[in-house]
């Protein structure tokens, strides 16, 4: 199965972005990754390359969502549903078999997706 890991990420969730990815970068089953960065500018989006740089993860793509500051609870309702009609998007214009929606604080067993495919299987 070709799948994409697919995820917004945010620097409010900068406390758990490098250990997430580590994470990613060592599951068994292979799967692309896209995260889609919704932060104010792209100062943030630039630290997770570097994040992916130190890690050395190379199969990765980082899309940046802009905005503006002090977003209404609507608007951040919005930024967040911009970010995944862009993965979306990228699923279908990459023919994936599956989408992992995977929130960028939350670590999972490195063998989580062959167990995944199995039960698609």
């Amino acid at each position: 199965m070709k799948i994409l890991i697919g995820t917004p990420i945010h620097q409010k969730k900068d406390y758990a972005i490098e250990r997430w990815l580590e994470n990613v970068s060592k599951l068994e089953y292979p799967a692309d990754l896209l995260m889609v960065d919704n932060s104010p500018g792209i100062e943030y989006m630039e630290r997770a390359k570097g994040y992916c740089k130190r890690i050395g993860l190379k199969k990765y793509l980082i899309k940046h969502i802009e905005h503006s500051q002090g977003m209404s609870n609507d608007e951040i309702e919005e930024r967040i549903e911009m970010s995944q009609l862009l993965i979306a998007k990228e699923i279908l214009a990459n023919n994936y078999d599956a989408w992992l929606s995977w929130e960028c604080d939350q670590i999972i067993p490195l063998d989580a997706l062959d167990r995944l495919v199995k039960l698609q299987e």
